[in-house]
């Protein structure tokens, strides 16, 4: 991955908040989904970098809790993969991935704790600018996505877009809502999810398909079917496997998964090129499908040869 380098300041201190490298680029977006959840692909040397570079901000409700969970779970079974979180605030362990969990003063985040509205907005960027280390914001849904319209979700894009823009040393990780609904409400949040996702391509952004997390298990994806007029849809649905209330109102070995693409995509965004793998998710009526991943790392290779090509320039 190209990593743009922040420049300091006549004092020592970089640019954007000390913040120490901004994300490039991704063509076609970054999605990470149930085709990144493969541990053992990340190499060590990229974890640790991971832990030493990125610092989170995760703000959430119950069921982004199922990602807290399943980096707890996951680090009992693998000190390689040390985390430390902090309830409002940031942690400062060394050879941990740190993650400030909340938005401060607040725990539990609904939109209009972190997105929705102005009062929201001013609320993220206070914890911002109160922490000039964070790398990485996301913030995951509720069910929200179960009955917005199409107005209330790009409302949120448009917010988050707006938030990127305002904080350029930042990656914004945006997220689809979890994939528990069925029947009309399930339609709903799919063509919801669409829409982020097909933003997300469309602008070059990063996200983190916690729907499409939620639908596979051990490579078989969930469906039902959903009929609309004369038309009959295969609608993703929560997996089977990940039926039951153990945690953020799921199970376990659903949290270690969420946990998995988690790291990830934090390795990734630390520079990482993962290996190209294919996206066999479904596509919605009247959206175009998703771009491969393996495209996106294309493009960072042409990226790379470009910078170098440059760099070499300038030094003749």
């Amino acid at each position: 991955m190209l990593l743009v380098t922040v420049p300091f300041l006549s004092d020592g201190r970089q640019m954007g908040s000390l913040r120490r490298t901004t994300l490039a680029q991704w063509s076609g977006g970054l999605i990470i989904d149930h085709t990144c959840i493969d541990l053992n692909a990340i190499p060590g040397e990229w974890i640790n970098t991971t832990q030493d570079d990125v610092r989170v901000h995760y703000a959430h409700t119950s069921h982004g809790g199922q990602i807290t969970t399943g980096l707890s779970r996951i680090e009992s079974a693998n000190l390689t993969f040390d985390h430390s979180r902090g309830s409002g605030v940031l942690p400062v362990d060394e050879g941990a991935l740190c993650i400030l969990d909340g938005n401060p003063p607040e725990s539990y985040i609904t939109p209009d704790l972190y997105w929705q509205g102005a009062s929201a907005v001013a609320i993220t960027q206070t914890t911002l600018d109160d922490n000039p280390t964070l790398t990485v914001f996301l913030w995951s849904w509720c069910c929200q996505l179960y009955d917005y319209t199409e107005l209330q979700t790009q409302e949120y894009l448009d917010a988050m877009a707006a938030l990127e823009a305002a904080n350029p040393g930042i990656t914004f990780v945006y997220m689809t809502c979890n994939a528990q609904s069925s029947g009309g409400s399930g339609y709903n949040r799919w063509l919801r999810n669409e829409q982020i996702r097909q933003y997300c391509t469309d602008n070059n952004k990063v996200l983190f398909d916690f729907a499409d997390l939620d639908c596979w298990s051990n490579g078989v994806q969930n469906t039902y079917e959903h009929t609309v007029g004369e038309i009959t849809y295969d609608i993703p649905l929560e997996h089977e496997d990940f039926n039951g209330n153990e945690a953020g109102h799921t199970t376990y070995t659903s949290c270690e998964q969420k946990g998995r693409a988690f790291w990830w995509l934090m390795t990734m965004l630390a520079g990482w090129n993962a290996t190209p793998t294919t996206n066999t998710g479904t596509g919605a009526p009247e959206l175009p499908g998703m771009l491969l991943i393996s495209t996106v790392i294309g493009a960072i290779a042409i990226l790379i040869v470009a910078f170098v090509v440059v760099s070499r320039r300038s030094r003749s």
